[in-house]
């Protein structure tokens, strides 16, 4: 039985440090976001790249979070193997700071097996990236400058990976990513392409949102028609309810 509560909580630290997991704090030259913030990265033999935990006040605050990560991760994991769809409400994002391992050249090149061209290309890419965590996804968010001309207006490129690099395709959670993210009238679109410029490396999901709120597709349904699962099967037909917004 542990003596004190502070034993405990090194011994948590100690086995989330083993599983993968580190405590940043920012720097004055981070910009005031960042600076004096604390987060967590986690980062395991065979993944692509680390995922990081949101701005938390202390370093404590921060191992909390790297814990309900851990603890998060196991659930998604027990998901996946039945099939079906994560079932805990998702959370609000927060900003993240990719690590510093992300902008080094060398490292990029070597990871990906790609020249240093190349690494320093996606580098640049990256820079020009916001990212936000919530407890299921990682969203990189990049503004497209007007792509189909002044009278739309510009776009937000919305890159999706679900922190456990499992696949996503739930169509719920990514209109609920867009709407936390931008906004719940904004409009936005998925893209099949021509296999000529197919892109499909990785679990990652790309959304494309019009920055306009005003801006409609000229395709789609016009009036909204939605129903639960006890509505649903009334009329012969199979879906779930919602989950909570909140």
């Amino acid at each position: 039985m542990y003596q004190h509560a502070s034993d405990f909580a090194d011994d948590v630290c100690r086995q989330l440090q083993d599983d993968g997991y580190s405590i940043h704090q920012g720097r004055t030259d981070d910009g005031p976001e960042l600076a004096g913030k604390h987060w967590f990265t986690w980062m395991k033999p065979g993944m692509s790249d680390a995922e990081v935990g949101p701005t938390t006040d202390t370093e404590l605050a921060a191992w909390s979070s790297a814990l309900a990560h851990r603890i998060a991760n196991s659930e998604i994991a027990l998901d996946v193997l039945d099939g079906s769809s994560p079932r805990s409400t998702m959370g609000p994002f927060h900003p993240a700071r990719l690590p510093a391992a992300a902008f080094e050249v060398e490292t990029m090149a070597r990871r990906f097996g790609i020249s240093e061209e190349a690494a320093a290309a996606q580098i640049e890419q990256l820079k020009r990236q916001t990212v936000y965590m919530n407890d299921r996804y990682q969203v990189n968010l990049q503004r497209a400058v007007a792509p189909f001309g002044s009278h739309v207006g510009d776009v937000l490129w919305l890159s999706v990976k679900r922190r456990d690099k499992a696949p996503v395709h739930d169509w719920r959670d990514l209109q609920q990513i867009k709407n936390l993210i931008v906004g719940p009238e904004h409009e936005g679109f998925e893209v099949y392409p021509a296999e000529s410029r197919l892109v499909d490396a990785a679990n990652q999901y790309h959304l494309w949102v019009f920055v306009d709120p005003k801006v409609r597709l000229p395709v789609g349904f016009q009036e909204r028609e939605t129903m639960g699962a006890e509505q649903a099967a009334a009329i012969g037909a199979r879906q779930r309810d919602f989950e909570p917004t909140s």
